[in-house]
């Protein structure tokens, strides 16, 4: 004998129930206002960036407050986002520490490409610098040769301008010193 039709109606509830709580279960439980993983990487990647250069900055009471707080700004604003979002985005994944942890892997690895990228573009400056010094110094010592060979053609001369003139006049004079012997 068949079960009657409405027993079998009220097996197709309890899945259309079961199958309706299960996908609601899927939701995501990330609340709005939180910034994605990868928005969250690039913009603590640029929040390290600038806390690295304010490093180098005297520290006084107001040194963050005066050089720090503008380029944070111009930070969110490059993001299109607001303080409040990311102190939000901020604690919501610090609640989540896996999460963090990946993110700031890339952060991590996202900076060291900027470091050796920044490095290898002081190493051609270098070389650039070296090369520019090389060449002026070779500048320099062929300048110095050249008046060394100027001075010493010319004292050169000079000195066979006198002998000649000497010659010509014919008072030439022999200097008589202890190791020259004279002549008979």
């Amino acid at each position: 004998m068949r079960k009657p039709l409405n027993y079998r109606k009220h097996i197709y509830y309890i899945l259309f129930f079961l199958a309706t709580i299960f996908l609601c279960s899927c939701k995501s439980d990330k609340p709005k206002g939180i910034l994605s993983h990868e928005q969250m990487e690039h913009v603590l990647t640029d929040i390290h960036v600038v806390d690295g250069s304010l490093a180098d900055k005297m520290m006084v009471p107001d040194t963050m407050f005066k050089y720090g707080n503008a380029q944070y700004t111009q930070i969110f604003k490059q993001h299109n986002i607001d303080s409040g979002d990311f102190k939000k985005s901020f604690k919501y994944y610090t609640n989540r520490p896996d999460e963090l942890f990946e993110i700031y892997d890339k952060v991590i690895a996202d900076i060291k490409v900027r470091v050796d990228s920044a490095t290898k573009v002081r190493e051609k400056r270098q070389k650039v610098e070296l090369a520019r010094q090389m060449k002026e110094n070779e500048r320099i010592a062929k300048r110095a040769a050249d008046s060394i060979a100027r001075l010493n053609k010319a004292k050169a001369d000079s000195l066979k301008k006198k002998i000649e003139k000497k010659k010509a006049t014919g008072k030439t004079k022999l200097r008589k010193d202890k190791n020259v012997i004279p002549r008979k």
